[in-house]
């Protein structure tokens, strides 16, 4: 799914049930007062049998005729998919169908998902918030018991009693939410009534509320929020918001409670010296746990902090800490200096970055002492950790969710507000999504909304509640003193997607004002040993256009890096044969570098970017190239390794990509409607004799022992694993004798796999390539040529790419030494896709 596969949306409606949710019952809306259940089939007008009355209106213009209702469950009779049952009788709140159903009972299975849309005669349907009810909950109609009836107003929550208030609502909402700026100011994020004016009273104390700020009928206060000034960290503040709206029937007033807050201060992160700068000299090796090594099978653990999950005696297939920690010395030959790993955390899903609990290991890669255990091994080695941490949201199963979204629940009052919950003020229809514009950004359960970006199985944090602000700093501690160097940040430019709606300048802007907060706190505030690394950030900010290069820019002076979409655009365009300014990867390195380093633009001289070919939600090199390569495939990947691992920055290197391992997301049968991130994310190939389970055309379960034991002579200490996913245990894109494997490349001098050690090593002996304040130069630029030049201190690199098919001849008037090949000389034969990386001897 554009910016995450791994959160593809699902399509078949089989797999939207699992989405389904429910609209929130105190959400009134501008509902009609004494509003009938309308006429059409009440009484003896409706065969026998149970049925749920589904009123629906628009907000604004339009026919409600033309709009209807997709259902499923509940016994009911599903439409196709295009051609909804549609609202055809009215009544005095707008219109309704009926929909028969003959689950009835109190159970949580028995209900109907619906979604309102409108379709056209092409099938596109405009799709209202997906939700579900159930016909028990919901109230009978006076006339008919055998109708039950719910209500819902265009992009607002199902209501499952009848609409009693006719007047709009006016009650002020989120009272307690506020994003703290960290100067002595805040910005509290309440909703009101559109149209409404108010006040805020504020001071040191409940009796002496002395300041004030208000607004007018014209501001945005839902979007905007409200600003107070001049307040005392550390010290609580005690505020009162009062609200008035004059409608054709009178003025309604609310006012809320004494509330309290205490802001806290923080500041940017200035100083070079507090900046993790290490990791732009420095080699970073992406992998997942699941799918690296495997390195027992799981064993209960008394103490999950004192005992290790994995016993080594009997391998299990599936990749673990234990297993990883085997093959540090395989990633410290090929030159790693830090892992990321794929989150570890205990999770609702094998990809892990739906997290159910951040302060403990899934049982299935090991336990915290594992972790433990790896992080010290890989520290003697010089790697650091980097942990995936996901912020913005948690698993749909996650107890914190479970709490929030069930009024019975114990701890329901404290975890409510830790999600972002749709209100009286919301129209859930409108609320643009980042990167589908069909899809919706709302998911519904227990007659409430929630927000989520990458579907309702993700319910998104609130970071407008200091609770979960404090949380995560609680849980990043946490880490850090378990061997963490560092965090990536998943999905981390979305925090606030309201504010981003909003275009909220970047002063007040709920993500990045977090994520400076957040920065302060890893940099300033947790302790770490003497001579420990500077924590790292890496935000996953993606934009793939080259053009919007600028969006990236403010994230630049709240952590030390971020992945360089755009440039992987630039090389993909280089790789596969465009020319001209499209594939000028050293202009768009300048100008980034340059709009980069502007710290009146939200930037930071000292931040760098991470260079990457491919990650687990991109299809790898191998396959994306292959089409256009032919058999000049490991010419063009080894062209590709070296356009990233000569340019400044933080290299990035998905596991397995040094041996041209092969995927794309795909099928795993010919049936199904959408493609799997698994065949992205399969085993490490550490091996070139495998053994297959299956006739390896529909079935590619690879049978590990088999494997293993083949291959023994290895000595290799990690199995190979199963696919990553444990529901679909299949693997698509291994041979049964794997070119792309650590066994056929390893002892090869001109392989794939050495060809990326030898980078690795020249970008280590020539600070030149990594130092940011390279001067870049592009020398040719030519469907034939691409030349460009590192410059610093009277000392030039040039880096030559043969773009041909055919070997052409380098000439160069003075002798210089080809630091790959180690040849000194002024003429050159350059192969095919070949490069040269040329110094002055």
């Amino acid at each position: 799914m554009h910016l995450y596969f791994r959160y593809a949306a699902i399509t078949s409606i089989t797999c939207l049930v699992a989405l389904a949710g429910c609209g929130d019952d105190d959400a009134k809306g501008t509902t009609g007062g004494g509003l009938s259940g309308g006429t059409g089939g009440e009484g003896g007008g409706h065969p026998a049998g149970n049925f749920i009355r589904i009123h629906y209106r628009l907000q604004g213009d339009g026919d409600v005729a033309s709009w209807g209702a997709h259902f499923w469950g509940a016994g009911a009779t599903e439409p196709p998919w295009g051609s909804p049952q549609r609202f055809d009788k009215t009544d005095d709140f707008g219109a309704y169908t009926d929909v028969e159903v003959t689950a009835t009972e109190d159970s949580s299975e028995a209900w109907l998902g619906l979604i309102p849309v409108q379709c056209g005669d092409d099938g596109n349907c405009k799709k209202d918030v997906e939700t579900s009810v159930r016909y028990f909950d919901l109230e009978k109609n006076a006339d008919n018991p055998g109708i039950a009836e719910c209500w819902i107003t265009q992009g607002q929550a199902v209501q499952k009693t009848r609409p009693t208030s006719t007047g709009p609502a006016y009650k002020i909402s989120r009272v307690k939410d506020f994003i703290d700026i960290g100067d002595g100011s805040v910005r509290l994020m309440f909703h009101v009534a559109p149209g409404s004016t108010g006040t805020v009273r504020y001071g040191s104390a409940q009796d002496n509320l002395d300041q004030e700020v208000t607004w007018t009928a014209t501001t945005d206060i839902n979007s905007h929020g409200l600003i107070l000034d001049n307040l005392t960290p550390g010290a609580k503040t005690y505020y009162q918001i009062s609200t008035a709206l004059t409608t054709s029937d009178g003025e309604m007033k609310d006012e809320s409670e004494i509330l309290d807050l205490t802001p806290i201060s923080f500041s940017r992160v200035e100083d070079a010296s507090d900046w993790a700068t290490w990791g732009s000299s420095g080699f970073m090796y992406q992998l997942i746990v699941r799918t690296f090594a495997d390195g027992g099978s799981p064993k209960p653990a008394g103490d999950p902090g004192q005992e290790s999950g994995i016993d080594p005696t009997t391998k299990d297939g599936i990749g673990d800490l234990v297993g990883l920690t085997s093959k540090l010395p395989y990633l410290a030959e090929l030159g790693v200096d830090s892992i990321w790993m794929t989150p570890v955390f205990a999770a609702k899903s094998y990809h892990g970055y739906d997290t159910t609990d951040f302060y403990d290991i899934d049982p299935a890669v090991g336990t915290r002492k594992d972790f433990e255990d790896m992080a010290t091994a890989a520290h003697a080695l010089g790697i650091k950790i980097i942990v995936d941490l996901v912020q913005n949201h948690v698993a749909n199963v996650n107890p914190w969710f479970l709490a929030g979204v069930d009024r019975d629940h114990p701890d329901h009052a404290k975890y409510h507000d830790w999600f972002v919950w749709s209100d009286d003020y919301s129209n859930m229809y409108t609320d643009k999504h980042p990167w589908d514009a069909n899809s919706v950004i709302w998911a519904c359960k227990n007659y409430m909304c929630y927000h989520q970006i990458f579907g309702g199985a993700m319910p998104e944090l609130n970071y407008h509640n200091p609770e979960v602000r404090a949380e995560m700093k609680k849980i990043s501690s946490f880490w850090i003193d378990l061997g963490a160097d560092g965090f990536r940040l998943d999905a981390s430019k979305h925090i606030d997607q309201f504010d981003e709606n909003n275009e909220i300048e970047l002063t007040e802007h709920g993500t990045h004002i977090w994520w400076k907060e957040f920065n302060f706190y890893v940099k300033e505030e947790v302790v770490r040993p003497p001579g420990s690394a500077t924590v790292l950030l890496t935000g996953e900010n993606r934009w793939d256009d080259p053009g919007d290069y600028g969006k990236m820019v403010p994230y630049a002076g709240e952590m030390d890096s971020q992945f360089d979409f755009p440039f992987r655009s630039v090389v993909s365009n280089f790789i596969n044969g465009q020319t001209g300014a499209n594939v000028d990867f050293i202009a768009y390195l300048k100008t980034l570098k340059q709009a980069a380093a502007s710290v009146p633009n939200g930037g930071n001289p000292n931040h760098y970017f991470q260079r990457f070919l491919s990650n687990h939600d991109l299809e790898r090199p191998a396959t994306q190239f292959e089409g256009v390569a032919g058999a000049e495939l490991e010419a063009v990947l080894k062209q590709a390794a070296t356009i990233v691992l000569t340019v400044p920055g933080m290299p990035v290197i998905y596991y397995g990509e040094e041996l041209g391992k092969k995927g794309k997301r795909a099928k795993m049968f010919e049936d199904e409607s959408y493609d799997h991130d698994e065949f992205i994310r399969e085993p490490m190939s550490w091996f070139e004799e495998m053994t297959f389970v299956g006739d390896h055309t529909t079935k590619w379960d690879i049978d590990f022992v088999a494997t293993n034991a083949a291959n023994v002579s290895l000595n290799l200490g990690a199995g190979i694993c199963k696919a990553p996913n444990p529901d679909y245990p299949f693997i698509k894109f291994m041979a049964d004798g794997e070119p792309n494997s650590w066994a056929a490349q390893k002892d090869d001098l001109g392989s794939l796999f050495n060809y990326y050690k030898k980078l690795i090593a020249i970008r280590r002996a020539h600070p030149i390539l990594t130092a940011l304040d390279s001067t870049l130069t592009t020398v040719r630029n030519t469907a034939d040529v691409y030349e460009f030049t590192l410059s610093k201190g009277g000392e030039t690199i040039a880096v030559v790419l043969n773009r041909m098919s055919t070997a052409q001849t380098l000439t160069r008037p003075t002798a210089v030494e080809d630091l790959i090949t180690g040849t000194t000389a002024t003429s050159f034969d350059v192969p095919p896709h070949g490069a040269l990386i040329l110094a002055s001897p």
